[in-house]
């Protein structure tokens, strides 16, 4: 009996520390009190306080500070890890967000999320658009163009979204109608939508950067870049830059108020395959025919780091966690990547070896996109990857 009080003592004064912050108040003296009822009361009050500072101290352990990553025991590896293995180990809720979509037959497909991570749009090349809630897996339309589509684009609602065709830009609500036609946008083969900015921006194959304002229609500026087709495109969420790849291995970096682009940065020796920008604006990313993917820091225009994959990388995708995903052909390679996260003053980069690995079969990958989940990085991210045979 002893000896069980001795350890429950012990135990109270390891967690002390932490229980006293939530310690609200001082202790009630009672000594000198002869009113049996006020002390009794006293001592009650006491116990009731020290019991709400315990079980606030126990809800501060369970609270994280950072968020969670798949870590690995002994001589385990995490890219080892299989998709199957993972959503046995998490919870239910977690294990349904994990699906399968085999889409054969108008792809290959390209993927867009909507502003709230809640509503999923895919296009395939060969004319099918379908506008679906992944959360409850309920279609809210589908639609067949019977048209080539290069690119989809919800805007700053999921009600309405953006289709490149063969030769304009369509504009389409949540049940499929046509809204609009945007004929000034001419054979687009890229499309970026600026949500705080209301501007919707096209890069057409012959080399025209166009901003058109979709609050008023008009347009806004139409740039000749001057260096012939257009290999990717990606957008700036921090300061709404536009960043366009090209086929001389060259990233420029374009605004709407100016005709010439604010920098040119050789990032490869071959065709720029694909153009990542973090969340933060100040790290980017750029994958090449030259199998090498770069990580770029914004500021100074300066390669921290150069990896090369096993096959030249045809999707990049950076989550709002710091997670750069890299998918190879069959091959989508999770690198953990702390672009955002500095250590003791220095960038930490951890390229080397991939954080997860997941094989797709047969099929050959078009496209992938990690879907955004608020403001929170504590929340989960799921990844898609749209494929074609």
């Amino acid at each position: 009996m002893d000896s069980k009080k001795k350890k429950g003592g012990v135990l109270r004064k390891a967690k002390m520390p932490l229980v006293e912050k939530y310690l609200k108040g001082s202790k009630a003296s009672i000594k000198g009190m002869h009113d049996k009822k006020m002390r009794a009361q006293l001592k009650e009050e006491e116990k009731d306080r020290k019991e709400f500072a315990e079980r606030a101290a126990w809800r501060e352990l369970l609270l994280p500070e950072e968020s969670g990553y798949a870590e690995a025991e002994g001589m385990e590896k995490t890219y080892k890890f299989k998709q199957k293995d993972i959503a046995d180990a998490v919870d239910i809720a977690s294990a349904q967000k994990q699906f399968d979509l085999k889409l054969n037959d108008f792809g290959p497909y390209n993927v867009d999320y909507s502003r709230d991570g809640r509503h999923l749009l895919l296009g395939g090349q060969k004319g099918h658009l379908a506008l679906m809630d992944w959360q409850t897996h309920r279609l809210m339309c589908e639609v067949h163009v019977n048209e080539t589509v290069r690119s989809v684009r919800f805007l700053h609602v999921h009600n309405m979204f953006a289709v490149a065709q063969k030769q304009h830009v369509y504009i389409y609500d949540n049940v499929g109608s046509e809204l609009h036609c945007l004929k000034n946008h001419k054979r687009v083969a890229n499309m970026e939508y600026l949500p705080y900015h209301f501007l919707l921006v096209s890069a057409g194959i012959d080399g025209h950067l166009c901003y058109q304002d979709t609050s008023t229609g008009s347009i806004v500026a139409d740039h000749n870049v001057r260096v012939g087709r257009l290999s990717c495109m990606a957008q700036n969420p921090q300061n709404a830059v536009v960043y366009l790849g090209h086929q001389n291995g060259v990233v420029s970096l374009w605004t709407p108020n100016s005709g010439k682009p604010q920098v040119k940065v050789l990032c490869h020796r071959a065709t720029v395959t694909s153009v990542a920008v973090d969340r933060s604006g100040t790290y980017m990313a750029t994958a090449g025919v030259d199998g090498k993917l770069r990580v770029w820091d914004v500021r100074t225009n300066k390669a921290l780091h150069s990896y090369r994959t096993p096959q030249p990388a045809r999707s990049l995708a950076i989550s709002q966690r710091g997670l750069l995903a890299a998918g190879c052909n069959t091959d989508v390679q999770v690198c953990a990547c702390w672009l955002w996260q500095l250590s003791l003053g220095k960038l930490t980069l951890t390229l080397a070896i991939p954080y997860c690995r997941t094989g797709i079969g047969h099929f050959f990958l078009s496209r992938l996109s990690f879907r955004f989940t608020g403001q929170s990085t504590l929340l989960p991210v799921v990844v898609v990857v749209m494929l074609t045979v």
